[in-house]
């Protein structure tokens, strides 16, 4: 009896002990980190490698730009000889030996919200330097307009301005980080603003432009009055009015006057359609007369509302009121998102209404397929969330159906997956992680997170590998370009890693 209770006891205590150096062993593994985890390190070591080895290591004057176009295994600037054209990106739009800050904006805002979450200040403090540089040595100095845009970037080997062979055109589009500008470089953002009236208009008094303007030398163009880019200037300039800092500043009172001529600019344009549509400029040559852009459109009603708190209240009336025109109209456009070919009708007719093709510019918008003139569902669908946001309160009837679209939109990605058989690009992949976040955001469905997740590993599946932190110019290109979108998909990618924490 005695020896039998004596073996119990110790098989008891030798399992107690097997237990116990079993748990022993398995907390001194190597323990797989969570894919979250992963995902974060990867984002961070896309930061680290940038601000450590992406930058301008060329040229006489060294700087803390960032590279547009890198070599992903070396980290040096890609040779156009090894990366080849891409579909959809026009050769004369790449940076290939330099830095262009538009495509870039969201590295920067990738490196202060990680400088936010992590605690590191460095991440932040390497934005600003690079933004600082940029400011302070990248305008011109005979028209203060800044080295950026579609055909324009800092050349690292010169330490001039680099651009094609079609002339230093400069054409800015939106920029939201200036509230980093004036903290940084004052009197260069002060410049600018008034650089694009003095240097960008052709007629100071009927509002004509073109959204080319020459950075180099002072020289104005006519008919080419894009809405997206009358808005953009329109909202740069209530910012520049608005801001405490600019209070004394000379010329100041002149940018009330700037706005409303370029108001009345678009209010004139859209009375030449038999539509009633607004055109997207009045240029004959490129048949702009007689196209309708609505997403550009939607842009000038988003610059509208920003800056109406800024001007006279009779004039912020009018154009709020015309701004809720073109929500209307794109409310009431000819979408077709049920349907095979079809998508969200973005090139209209301006005398009929009706979707057309133009040059490059597609009649809808397409699951995957983004380039130079045409998009995705999910790149408008994101635009609808903005509207939704910006309706709320005052037309909750719009909001509404800025609302059902989003959410249809989202529904549609749920049961689609990319071709990878088809050229690919980041950019794509970020709207519509960006998208699923959004309805998430609407709905508070878990299904949108967990199809995030599903096309944010698609991605990096895709486009990162061992070889390099950096993501690929596309699926079937192996360097980095920031035009395409990389910069963009790792903050979106970023910003589901926070989603998912909460």
């Amino acid at each position: 009896m005695n020896k039998s209770k004596n073996i119990n006891t110790s098989i008891i205590t030798y399992l107690i002990y097997f237990v116990i150096g079993c748990h022993f062993m398995a907390c001194n593994q190597p323990q797989e980190p969570p894919a979250s985890s992963k995902f974060m390190t990867k984002i961070e070591a896309y930061a680290h490698a940038m601000i450590e080895q992406g930058r301008d290591q060329y040229g006489a004057e060294q700087s803390p730009l960032f590279a547009s176009a890198l070599n992903r295994k070396t980290l040096n600037l890609a040779e156009e000889n090894e990366i080849g054209e891409i579909d959809g990106v026009r050769k004369n739009d790449r940076s290939l030996t330099g830095a262009n800050l538009i495509h870039d904006e969201d590295l920067f805002h990738l490196l202060y919200a990680l400088a936010q979450e992590t605690g590191n200040g460095n991440f932040a403090q390497e934005a600003d330097a690079a933004i600082r540089f940029f400011f302070e040595h990248c305008q011109s100095p005979v028209t203060g307009l800044m080295c950026w845009g579609e055909h324009l970037f800092w050349d690292f080997f010169t330490d001039d301005c680099g651009y094609g062979p079609n002339y230093d055109f400069h054409e800015a589009t939106n920029w939201s980080l200036w509230d980093e500008a004036y903290r940084l470089a004052p009197d260069a953002a002060w410049r600018f603003n008034l650089s694009e009236w003095d240097h960008q208009i052709n007629d100071k008094a009927t509002g004509d432009f073109s959204r080319h303007a020459r950075y180099t030398q002072h020289e104005t163009f006519s008919g080419f009055d894009f809405p997206r880019y009358a808005g953009q200037m329109i909202e740069r300039w209530a910012d520049a009015y608005s801001r405490p800092e600019n209070a004394s500043r000379d010329r100041k009172e002149e940018l009330l006057h700037y706005i409303e001529v370029l108001f009345n600019r678009m209010q004139e344009n859209q009375k030449l359609s038999k539509s009633g549509l607004l055109i997207a400029g009045r240029a004959e040559q490129g048949d702009h007369i007689n196209v309708v852009w609505l997403t550009n459109n939607l842009e000038l009603t988003r610059c509208l509302e920003e800056a109406a708190p800024a001007v006279p209240a009779e004039l912020a009336d009018s154009m709020l009121a015309f701004a809720l025109k073109q929500d209307i109209d794109f409310l009431n456009a000819p979408h077709k998102l049920d349907s095979v070919g079809g998508g969200f009708a973005v090139t209209l007719h301006a005398e009929t209404g009706l979707p057309r093709t133009r040059s490059m510019n597609k009649p809808y918008t397409s699951t995957w397929s983004a380039g130079y003139g045409y998009g995705t569902h999910a790149g408008v669908a994101n635009i609808c969330f903005d509207r939704y946001h910006r309706l709320k309160e005052r037309h909750p009837d719009l909001s509404d159906q800025y609302k059902a679209l989003t959410l249809r939109v989202g529904e549609m990605y749920l049961t689609t997956s990319p071709d990878t058989s088809i050229l690919l690009k980041p950019s794509e992949f970020a709207e519509v992680i960006a998208l699923m976040l959004h309805c998430y955001e609407l709905s508070q469905a878990d299904k949108y997170l967990i199809r995030a997740e599903y096309f944010a590993q698609a991605g990096i599946d895709l486009f990162i590998d061992d070889e390099s932190p950096l993501p690929k110019a596309t699926n079937q290109h192996n360097h980095y370009e920031s035009i395409t979108g990389g910069p963009s998909f790792m903050y979106q990618r970023f910003k589901l890693e926070i989603a998912l924490k909460k």
